[in-house]
């Protein structure tokens, strides 16, 4: 074998040193001269670097200086992409920057102990030596099936391969990931890529079979004439016919380690396998790569290679449009792309059409796929898939799924932990136990789950935790998007007083706690359904909803529109009760319009509404109004009695809310006659309800308004 020795005149003696050690048997290329005095050794160091087998780069700060250097390695590297294969190690001398296309390279660290680099370069150059020699006396072999005409992308990932199984020896990788994500293409990809660094590479598919049929697989594959032998004299025939060569074994859908461990313990044998799983024994964590979705890039490169670059460009929103509602899922990308082309309807059309049910072809079958996933888990695991099915897209809350699974927590906790290991659940928020499906999965699930009994069984949940919304208000928050699904079962099921308290209840959760998108969707929903029904008195309450939130956002022109529907409604119905609401909200409006005058004959009208029905809710709120507002005109005596009232039928109520916005007022109201230590008390008291109910917006603002008290004091 032929070595250059690659490295600058003031590193001659540790690399003379080296040479001396590998004399007579290597044939070396060593130039002893100071090549940048001319260029007389050009053509030399041509011919040395063209013949060498391989070339060691002694790294070190005059060689990065070194221009002679450069045009050394820079050939070399060039030359080793080209050929995919080992042509160049790298040696560090003392610190200095290495250059991005060297990271990746094998090298050999000589910096702290010159002695030891030495002896680890030498070991290097005759193990590559000892390699070679192997491949000229047993025959190679390459057993591909044909490279995948549709690659694009996964540049990263495949460096990163190319590192872990190119240029370690014995190097192991793991890719996995999401059923049909492309790990299987991207594992051929990297075979065909860095198939001239190996004397053989073998691709074999495994599936859920044993490990003695896969090995009986190869030693057909790979001639063997074992086909009559013992099955355990076949994997042992396998085993030595790859670890006799620098063998790169790619093993394709892997189903378990005992697959792994049986057929590639030799250290010669470089392993890339591909599973769902995300872990192997022997793989490290580091070499262990996810495969996701393709980026938009890559979806569009596939559309591009099935529909031409016309069609792409003419109809982009439209496949980019399908692309994101399959998540850019690789294999959904290929198969659609792969109909649409033969498809008679316009493209954008075509791509709207495209359903789960749909995606197959010759060669894949997406809805297959899946089933095949879905049907692979232990029963436990699927009853947990399905009962996830039933919630939300976008993510679900997992305590949730497991009662709704009917599995027990243990029960419940195992199967999850298997779906991720697997690669069939994602992990959101570890934190908050949040998780999710691929869409595609969610919608196969819905296909073969007993949806009827899983949504009731949903509700039926949700109506249980909800039903004591105060007390288990963080459960309740993330399941608050749950909520809209699970009335809409209802009220299919004609189950209208049950949807009707659920709904409330979501809604008062989203409003207490500050997830006010949800809750706006949760009585708009209920419009929706009231519109449906001609329900005008339940209709009357959703517009009352949607305006508080609209109020809370400020667009109060919005809000007020609703309120007004909400009192011609409770006119038209003769609802007292809705009515006294309509005019506590449109006076909050009013209030802020500072149409002082007219809010407070509304709050008049409440309260003697209120009074007329015995609602002290209503009769509270009306005074907390009405004191504000004569707290503006500086009547406060009289506004002191209003929150004393308050005050006084929030505790007989048990309303925690409204007791510490009466005791915000009271604060307030304590400001204006100079009584600091009042406004401290009540605003403190204000603090730790708002803290307690989780209230975040009133709790930050009352914060501030006890820091302006605070600042005052120090003030004074």
């Amino acid at each position: 074998m032929r070595v250059f020795l690659s490295h600058s005149t003031k590193d001659k003696q540790f690399v003379r040193t080296l040479a001396a050690e590998l004399e007579g048997q290597l044939e070396l290329w060593l130039c002893e001269v100071d090549i940048e005095l001319g260029d007389n050794f050009v053509a030399e160091i041509e011919k040395g670097l063209r013949d060498a087998d391989l070339t060691v780069l002694f790294w070190s700060p005059e060689a990065a200086a070194s221009a002679w250097t450069h045009e050394e390695w820079t050939a070399v590297k060039a030359r080793e992409i080209s050929e995919s294969r080992t042509r160049l190690g790298v040696v560090l001398l003392r610190d200095c920057e290495l250059p991005q296309l060297l990271r990746t390279k094998h090298r050999i660290d000589a910096r702290t102990d010159p002695e030891k680099g030495r002896s680890e370069t030498v070991a290097w150059i005759k193990h590559q030596r000892d390699m070679r020699r192997l491949a000229e006396t047993r025959a190679p072999g390459i057993f591909l099936p044909p490279p995948p005409h549709d690659f694009v992308g996964r540049i990263e990932a495949l460096e990163k391969l190319y590192g872990v199984l190119v240029e370690e020896q014995g190097g192991r990788a793991l890719l996995y990931g999401e059923p049909g994500c492309g790990k299987s293409t991207l594992a051929l990809e990297c075979a065909w890529r860095t198939q001239g660094a190996f004397d053989a590479v073998v691709f074999q598919l495994c599936g859920h079979r044993p490990v003695a049929e896969i090995a009986a697989e190869i030693a057909t594959k790979l001639k063997l004439g074992l086909e009559t032998r013992p099955l355990e004299e076949q994997i042992a025939a396998v085993k030595a016919w790859l670890a006799e060569r620098r063998t790169l074994l790619v093993l394709d859908d892997v189903w378990e380690n005992e697959v792994i461990s049986q057929l590639a313990a030799s250290p010669s044998v470089s392993l890339l396998c591909t599973s769902w799983w995300r872990s192997f024994p022997g793989v490290s964590v580091t070499h262990s790569l996810e495969v996701t979705s393709f980026s938009g890039a890559e979806a569009e490169s596939i559309f591009r290679i099935y529909l031409g670059d016309e069609n792409v460009k003419k109809h982009r929103d439209a496949l980019l449009e399908f692309a994101e509602r399959v998540e850019r899922l690789p294999i959904a990308i290929v198969v659609g792309a792969d109909m649409l082309r033969h498809e008679l309807d316009p493209v954008p059309e075509a791509a709207r059409g495209l359903r789960l049910e749909r995606l197959r072809n010759e060669v894949d079958d997406v809805p297959e796929l899946l089933r095949r996933a879905i049907a692979a888990r232990p029963e436990a695991q699927r009853r947990l898939l399905y009962a996830m099915a039933v919630c939300t897209l976008k993510g679900f809350f997992f305590p949730l799924t497991v009662q709704v699974a009917g599995l027990t927590e243990t029960e419940g906790r195992d199967a999850r932990n298997r779906l991720v290991d697997a690669s069939l659940l994602r992990m959101l928020d570890r934190d908050r136990q949040r998780f999710q499906l691929h869409t595609l999965l969610r919608e196969e699930l819905r296909n073969l789950a007993p949806l009827g009994e899983l949504r009731a069984a949903h509700a039926a949940v949700l109506e249980r935790w909800f039903s004591d919304w105060e007390g288990r208000w963080r459960e309740c928050r993330e399941c608050l998007p749950e909520v809209i699904p699970a009335v809409q079962h209802l009220w299919e099921k004609r189950e209208g007083s049950r949807a009707a308290t659920l709904n409330y209840r979501g809604f008062s959760t989203g409003w207490r706690i500050g997830e006010l998108e949800i809750a706006l969707g949760i009585v708009q929903q209920e419009e929706a359904l009231y519109l449906e029904l001609g329900d005008k008195d339940s209709l009357q309450r959703s517009y009352g909803g949607q305006a508080v939130i609209l109020r809370r956002w400020g667009r109060l022109e919005e809000a007020f529109a609703l309120l007004k529907k909400e009192e011609a409604l409770c006119l038209e119905l003769g609802n007292k009760d809705g009515l006294q609401r309509s005019y506590g909200g449109q006076a909050v409006i009013l209030r802020v319009w500072n149409r002082l005058e007219k809010a407070f004959e509304l709050l008049n009208k409440q309260e003697a509404l209120c009074r007329e029905l015995g609602n002290n809710d209503g009769l509270e709120a009306s005074y907390g109004g009405q004191a504000l507002i004569l707290k503006a005109w500086g009547r406060l005596e009289e506004a002191f009695a209003l929150v004393n009232k308050q005050e006084a039928l929030c505790l007989e109520l048990g309303n925690r809310s409204s007791l510490a916005y009466c005791y915000w007022n009271w604060g307030l109201l304590a400001r204006k006659q100079r009584d600091h230590k009042t406004e401290r008390e009540k605003l403190t008291a204000t603090l730790d309800i708002f803290t307690e109910l989780n209230m975040p917006r009133e709790r930050d603002e009352v914060r501030a308004e006890l820091e302006k008290s605070t600042a005052a004091d120090s003030a004074t």
